[in-house]
């Protein structure tokens, strides 16, 4: 296969992360001695291995996109600087590949990023990906090949679904609350990512959570999210500390830096300990309810405080992994983005666990009822949609549990961030004003993290709500 071998047209699932060029990263924090020359060979077994990582976008001409197909991978591209500050390379291009290798070296430690486009992969696939990353890494520094098996290219949604016969329901015209949550949630993930580099979207609005809940009425909200639904079950647990951190990195100003390589968003991180994660796995178990359910609830409650109005004035929305959740059922790289859509508004004050148990109700709900199965389905009809978000959205995006990564000796991995980026677009002006947040869960080596993106100008208010979840959060483990 060319370059210039069309695969196949993006599908709206996909077609909403093509306009500004969306790539979510996937960044660990390494000790120890990093072979760069067995990373590239790790990287380049990998794009064999996933063609459409090597695959390229092109306008279509119709308003569309284009997969073309893979044209192998790209050298990964290395600087030396602070490990802790996440630098993407601005040579990253959607025309050129859907995937990069980023690291950033210093000394014995460096963070080392997988970027992948979003139209072609969500959070799930892309860390099944990761996972691969570092397996094929592990053979390469032990003189071992790490060649995989070859993958077709993933399938949207959309297929899938017509594949198991799921259609798309018809909703009641005089459900207004329906109709605003479904503008509201129409592209939340594209929505919010733009926000961090057009400044469209106001401080005050956070993006979708993995396996809450689900108002039945409101599942077929939105167009596409962020990134993929949280595992519902408990994280690993073991002793550590106590309380759970907060801390804030904050890039200059300057989008780029001096020797050229762009700085990603500032993110503010409330990363709790094994100990909390571990205790926050055993009240879910204890109450039946998920994680998922009780970081949610501690979310909402936060922002209720936050933004200074009742609970039932906020609308919870986030995106759901439908993997296992249609049958048959798909693997994780099989398809691009295999996201139904779930929101929940709540009726009544509850505490947090109550709150939590009530999200994770309703979400069980939605699904038995197929509706948030069928929610990708309404993403043309929310296309270019002018209505006006629900002023109480709230939007969070979990990945879940991130798979174990494989090292060869003599190097660690200590810790697991998200990162995002949007890549230039002639046909998309990004203004200097950088505004709103994306928030991001993740679980790694025991530990529960609540990551939020923002522009340095809202730094202090996203510290601000990263500091009412950690409280939350530990008021319920006291």
């Amino acid at each position: 296969m060319t370059t210039s071998t069309v695969v196949r047209p993006l599908a709206p699932s996909e077609l909403v992360f093509a306009g500004i060029g969306v790539y979510v990263g996937y960044a660990v924090r390494v000790s120890g001695r990093l072979d760069l020359a067995a990373l590239s060979a790790a990287y380049e077994a990998v794009v064999r291995a996933y063609p459409v990582l090597g695959a390229r976008l092109e306008p279509s001409g119709d308003g569309g996109y284009d997969l073309l197909g893979s044209g192998g991978a790209p050298e990964i591209s290395v600087v030396d600087d602070d490990s802790d500050r996440l630098l993407v390379d601005p040579k990253l291009d959607q025309r050129e590949a859907l995937s990069a290798v980023c690291v950033v070296r210093d000394g014995d430690t460096a963070s080392v990023t997988l970027l992948t486009h979003h139209s072609i992969v969500d959070a799930y696939h892309s860390l099944a990906v990761l996972a691969e990353l570092w397996s094929c890494y592990t053979d390469a520094v032990a003189g071992r090949s790490p060649e995989r098996a070859v993958r077709e290219y993933p399938a949207s949604i959309e297929q899938l679904l017509a594949e198991r016969g799921i259609e798309k329901m018809d909703y009641p015209a005089a459900d207004e609350s329906m109709d605003t949550a479904v503008s509201s949630a129409a592209d939340p993930a594209a929505d919010t990512i733009t926000s961090l580099f057009t400044g469209e979207q106001a401080d005050s609005t956070v993006s979708p959570t993995g396996d809450p809940s689900a108002d039945t009425n409101a599942a077929l909200t939105a167009k596409q999210s962020a990134d993929t639904n949280a595992s519902p079950t408990a994280e690993q647990s073991t002793d550590a500390a106590v309380a759970p951190t907060t801390d804030a990195t904050s890039p200059t100003d300057e989008p780029v830096d001096e020797d050229g390589w762009q700085r990603v968003p500032s993110v503010s991180r409330c990363h709790l300990s094994q100990a909390e994660t571990a205790a926050l796995v055993e009240l879910g178990h204890r109450e039946g309810v998920t994680i998922n359910g009780l970081v949610s609830a501690a979310i909402l409650l936060g922002e209720a405080e936050l933004r200074e109005v009742p609970l039932t004035d906020l609308l919870y929305l986030y995106p759901v992994d439908l993997r296992t959740r249609i049958t048959p059922m798909v693997g994780r790289t099989d398809g691009t983005n295999l996201l139904g859509f779930a929101n929940y508004l709540p009726t009544e004050p509850l505490g947090l666990v109550d709150l939590a148990r009530s999200i994770c109700a309703s979400l069980r709900d939605a699904l038995a009822a197929g509706i948030v199965q069928q929610t990708p389905l309404h993403i043309p009809d929310l296309t270019g949609s002018a209505a006006t978000p629900h002023p109480g959205m709230v939007l969070v995006t979990n990945w879940g549990r991130v798979p174990e990564l494989r090292t060869p000796e003599g190097l660690r991995i200590n810790d697991f961030r998200s990162t995002l980026t949007s890549t230039s677009n002639p046909d998309v002006p990004i203004p200097p004003q950088q505004r709103g947040a994306t928030c991001i869960l993740s679980t790694f080596d025991g530990r529960l993290s609540i990551e939020i993106h923002h522009s340095k100008a809202a730094a202090a208010l996203q510290q601000r709500r990263i500091d009412r979840y950690a409280a939350h959060l530990r008021g319920v483990l006291s």
